[in-house]
């Protein structure tokens, strides 16, 4: 009776440690699936993500573009003189250098002045002379003691020595070396202490408040430009407006252009004379319409494609027909509006209907 008993014992807690063990291992095993599961869909998503191409998108904007001609030139100005002096000498003195402000008037520099100061005061003196001896003869001739002719020979000595007072003041002026214009002295050519004579170039002004562009505008193009015509003149990041002032009517037969002088409007001074530019004579100009950067567009064979991203981030190749090109900006007159996103960097390795992620910048 008690060997049964102890058998039937063993056999409870065999049962009850397999029914155990089996949980265990079932738990164990359920626990590792779903591991696996959990891993392997990471696996796929991140493939996913991978797939995707990263792209860079731009809006379009409204706004206005225009139509021009673009040429090379330089500045120059409607007023530049060479200043040569009026007589010869040795410097001695000089008051503006280059870059100075003068004006209209003002002694630039000073040659030596003793043998025409003295020659000044000498005619001075014998003028006062004369003036003193006529008024005297005047008396005299007026109560009839001396002849008519002796009183116009005394009045044309007076005369005389005048004029010699009047010409010795000039070539006493002639020392001094004057600007004729208001200006900006660009460049000296004198030191104090040279001889200089009346060939020898001393100075240079330029009046800055005038400044001008000159081009030279193909012969095809004459009926397209006017007087007033606004024009833009470009140095590096500055952009200055301006207008044709004068066009020549006649047509260089070897080059086949005409020349065309535009006046630019430069307040503040910023542009130099002689200083390149680039000009842009403006023929016309459409308003409020839709424009993209270059950077959008797709060139091919004679075509121009855009790729759009629509609401699933899936870029579509589009074609688009443009219209104005100022050489950084395309105004697009169909196709695409200024709601669509456009790829604008990354597109290289697009295809029709790529699946895209948007990334902020692509350096």
């Amino acid at each position: 009776m008690k060997k049964y008993f102890l058998s039937v014992i063993i056999i409870v807690l065999f049962i009850s440690f397999a029914c155990s063990s089996g949980e265990t291992v079932e738990k164990g095993s359920k626990k590792k699936a779903s591991n696996y599961n959990s891993k392997t869909d990471n696996k796929k998503k991140n493939k996913k993500d991978t797939d995707l191409i990263p792209v860079s998108v731009m809006f379009p904007v409204r706004g206005d573009i225009n139509s021009f001609l673009l040429f090379s030139s330089n500045i120059d100005s409607e007023k530049t003189v060479d200043i040569y002096p009026l007589t010869s000498g040795i410097i001695e003195e000089i008051f503006y250098d280059e870059g100075d402000a003068v004006k209209k008037g003002d002694i630039l520099a000073r040659l030596d002045d003793r043998d025409a100061l003295i020659n000044a005061k000498r005619s001075k003196i014998t003028y006062e002379q004369q003036k003193i001896e006529f008024e005297r003869q005047k008396e005299i001739y007026e109560k009839e003691l001396i002849s008519r002719e002796e009183y116009e020979k005394l009045r044309y000595n007076l005369e005389k020595s005048k004029l010699d007072w009047e010409q010795s003041k000039l070539l006493l002026s002639y020392t001094r070396i004057t600007s004729p214009i208001s200006g900006l002295v660009t460049k000296r050519y004198i030191k104090v202490g040279n001889k200089i004579t009346v060939s020898q170039l001393s100075f240079s002004v330029v009046y800055t408040k005038e400044k001008i562009v000159v081009v030279n505008i193909p012969e095809q193009e004459k009926n397209q430009i006017f007087i007033k015509q606004n024009v833009l003149v470009t140095a590096g990041d500055l952009t200055m407006k301006g207008y044709i002032k004068r066009i020549s009517p006649a047509i260089d037969p070897e080059s086949g252009t005409f020349k065309v002088t535009a006046e630019v409007k430069d307040p503040g001074n910023r542009l130099v004379v002689g200083q390149f530019v680039n000009v842009k004579v403006i023929k016309k100009v459409h308003k409020d319409v839709v424009l993209v950067t270059k950077d959008v567009l797709i060139y091919e064979e004679g075509r121009v494609f855009v790729f759009k991203v629509n609401k699933e981030d899936i870029a579509m190749k589009i074609e688009v027909k443009i219209g104005f090109d100022d050489g950084r900006r395309v105004e697009i007159l169909e196709g695409i509006s200024t709601k669509d996103r456009l790829v604008s960097a990354g597109k290289s390795t697009l295809k029709n209907n790529s699946k895209v992620k948007l990334v902020k910048s692509l350096l």
